[in-house]
């Protein structure tokens, strides 16, 4: 039995994953959206011009817009820290990266985290009797792992499904 090829119109086997004529790709591929040359669904990029394609992945973490803010009392307890209580931790996804900033010293000074949402390897909701906590942890080792605690348990669970669905790929 024989197909068409997709690119030069020759007739190929079944079966065949590349013409035996323009020696294209027939089956399983995908165009580069750069050069328009077909190459194979499994590459990650493009062989001709090294386009990097964007995986679904990457796709629905970049449309993630997501804000969570600890509550003052959760957050104070949970850090024993007063500055919580008037600066509790914000947790933000946007535009694919993980941001979570921090205050210190009464407000005087800010810690900054962030993380790719691709790099996510596993995110946990934890609930607790009154608040929920979020542990987002990190392909490469522990260095870069999220840990916040004192949010409402509402919107721990909600960020945690929003980033497991990112996951599923």
């Amino acid at each position: 039995m024989t197909e068409q090829c997709p690119h030069c119109g020759s007739q190929v086997n079944t079966g065949y994953n590349y013409c035996p004529y323009c020696a294209r790709i027939t089956e399983h591929y995908k165009i580069c959206e750069i050069c328009m040359e077909p190459y194979s669904e499994k590459a990650k990029s493009c062989p001709y011009c090294q386009h990097q394609s964007t995986s679904q992945q990457e796709k629905i973490a970049a449309s993630l817009e997501l804000e969570v803010q600890a509550t003052r009392l959760g957050s104070l307890l949970a850090s024993g820290n007063i500055t919580g209580l008037f600066f509790p931790p914000v947790i933000k996804v946007s535009n694919g990266r993980i941001n979570v900033k921090k205050w210190s010293f009464l407000g005087l000074r800010t810690h900054h985290q962030e993380i790719q949402v691709t790099r996510v390897a596993s995110v946990r909701y934890t609930k607790g009797i009154i608040w929920g906590g979020l542990l987002i942890e990190t392909f490469g080792g522990a260095a870069e792992d999220l840990t916040e605690k004192g949010l409402k348990q509402e919107d721990a669970k909600l960020m945690a499904e929003q980033l497991k669905s990112c996951l599923k790929d």
